[in-house]
């Protein structure tokens, strides 16, 4: 069976967006590859966060900003604490969400790249993404992970005395940046997902 095909030999992306009830994903991932330069790895975590944000909705879990890019990033990341990696597994199977058959339907890029070339006819030749964003993206992304990591560590040194009394901890950092020009406050990935600012919507 090749890449990117489902298990009935058709297309991995289409099947999982109809199981999904994900009708307009398939146009989003080529309008945002074709308009606005999406690489294939943006469009592999863009598809597999709204997927994640499909089943936490269809769980009844409330989705608060930026909540599935976290919790994608808590289940995926190179750089996360086993803990925290855990705990957010456990709370999606509290809430009913079926984790392992979610990351069946998580896609990789060469799954987004053969979607885009043979079922929507888009060019994959020229890999459109941003070197820069992408690299500083998943440094800062990379940065946070290790930052959960000692600090949950340093955390459980410090509650094996009298300093602090506490349970099993898990630390998630967040970031917020704000435009000293138009004054806006964004999530870090909000600010990345937009492409700009409010300065640039004026």
């Amino acid at each position: 069976m090749a890449e990117g095909d489902g298990d009935d030999g058709g297309c991995k992306i289409d099947d999982v967006c109809a199981s999904r009830g994900l009708s307009t994903l398939p146009e989003r991932l080529v309008r945002r590859r074709r308009t606005g330069g999406d690489s294939l790895r943006d469009l592999e975590r863009f598809f597999n966060r709204e997927v994640l944000a499909a089943a936490m909705r269809a769980a009844g879990m409330e989705l608060l900003d930026d909540e599935a890019a976290n919790v994608y990033r808590l289940l995926t990341g190179d750089d996360v604490s086993d803990a925290a990696r855990t705990e957010a597994r456990d709370r999606l199977t509290r809430a009913g969400v079926d984790v392992e058959r979610l990351r069946e339907d998580f896609v990789t890029y060469g799954t987004v790249r053969t979607h885009l070339r043979e079922c929507a006819d888009v060019d994959t030749g020229r890999e459109a993404e941003s070197v820069d964003e992408r690299t500083v993206t998943d440094t800062v992304y990379g940065l946070f992970g290790r930052a959960e990591a000692v600090t949950e560590r340093e955390l459980s040194r410090l509650s094996e005395t009298a300093a602090l009394e506490a349970g099993e901890l898990s630390v998630s950092v967040d970031a917020r940046v704000t435009c000293t020009t138009c004054g806006e406050e964004y999530r870090l990935l909000r600010l990345l997902e937009r492409g700009g600012c409010a300065c640039r919507d004026g």
